[in-house]
């Protein structure tokens, strides 16, 4: 099949309406010696690192009995089944069968593609191939100075689709997470990746959406806290720059850079999908005030994404469409996006 293969055409998991695109697979640090069970895409998975450290994941089941390859071992850099000990390379072929010279030519397993980044294993669905590369995002690099990093995993009852289009949906802020503001929020869609060249080198064009939320200072009881803990300002920017899977987010305060934080998504099986939060939060060099800074953002966040998961986990299951306004046109945007995405998805069989 090509990369532009329909989605009615392509073999989908159940109930899973995936884009072609990078996801989580877990955190780096679950994945040591051993292999381990995980569940993705709606699939049984084994996950487990080579010789060299990389991590791989491939179907779970050994092609010969249908034995599960998390209870196996790694033995010279390849994943030997407990049963019979096939063992099998990165690529998912088996290199040894004990007591023959000849391995049948079915005697393999597809891996997905993967990549080791910013604490994550991410592994990538839709065809045999990445169709563009992972998105870099430098502030979340372990080295790099100026920044104070935390993360939030959540699982959740949503669809990827769900919790993505989030982002571009300004009215919620207000609606749900009870901002208090002295006017109107405000949207509008990205045309140049110049606008947010802060994030990282730029996404693949095809894959990209960009969108830029602004709102004016804080009121009432919030703006009376926020201009306590010296949070508040005249106005708030966020920019999202994404891909269909994910997003590069930065939060700016009259101007001036607050965090950059990344969104991405694990998606497990139907209506069970978890939200990955990495965020940045910029330093100055000054201890205090650089801790007060980085404590506000923190439970900023923290609080805005969990007032997020009761909605989630109750909402219609399912990408449903619903009634529109004209103030949904971000969200609008981005599913079009979205499903042009998922209409590239390839033939996993």
């Amino acid at each position: 099949m090509t990369p532009h293969t329909t989605a009615a055409d392509a073999h989908v998991p159940a109930g899973l309406n995936l884009p072609a695109s990078w996801y989580v697979a877990f955190p780096a640090g679950q994945l040591a010696k051993r292999p381990r069970a995980l569940k993705l895409f709606g699939e049984p998975l084994v996950a487990w690192r080579d010789g060299t450290g990389r991590p791989v994941v491939m179907p779970r089941h050994c092609p010969h009995m249908g034995a599960s390859l998390a209870d196996g071992t790694v033995v010279d850099g390849n994943l030997r089944c407990p049963f019979h000990h096939w063992r099998f390379d990165r690529s998912g072929t088996c290199v040894d069968l004990p007591g023959t010279a000849r391995i049948p030519s079915k005697a393999r397993l597809r891996p997905y593609p993967t990549v080791e980044r910013y604490g994550y294993v991410w592994a990538w669905y839709g065809s045999e191939e990445p169709l563009f590369p992972l998105p870099e995002m430098p502030s979340l690099d372990e080295d790099r100075p100026g920044h104070r990093r935390f993360r939030l995993a959540d699982s959740t009852g949503a669809t990827v689709r769900r919790i993505l289009e989030n982002t571009y949906d300004p009215d919620h802020l207000v609606a749900l997470h009870g901002l208090q503001v002295a006017g109107p929020c405000g949207l509008r869609m990205l045309t140049d990746q110049q606008q947010t060249r802060d994030h990282g080198p730029p996404i693949d064009p095809e894959a990209w959406l960009g969108a830029e939320l602004t709102w004016p200072g804080y009121t009432g009881k919030l703006g009376a806290v926020t201009r306590l803990l010296g949070t508040n300002a005249d106005e708030f920017v966020l920019r999202v720059d994404g891909w269909p899977a994910g997003q590069r987010i930065s939060y700016w305060a009259d101007g001036v850079p607050q965090y950059r934080l990344l969104l991405a998504t694990t998606p497990i099986a139907p209506n069970r999908t978890i939200q990955h939060i990495t965020a940045a939060v910029l330093t100055t060099g000054r201890r205090w005030r650089d801790l007060r800074h980085y404590l506000a953002n923190r439970l900023e966040i923290t609080f805005a994404s969990h007032q997020d998961l009761p909605v989630f986990n109750t909402m219609e299951p399912g990408d449903r469409h619903g009634i529109y306004l004209e103030r949904d046109r971000g969200v609008l945007r981005f599913r079009k996006h979205y499903q042009q995405w998922v209409d590239r998805v390839a033939d996993h069989a």
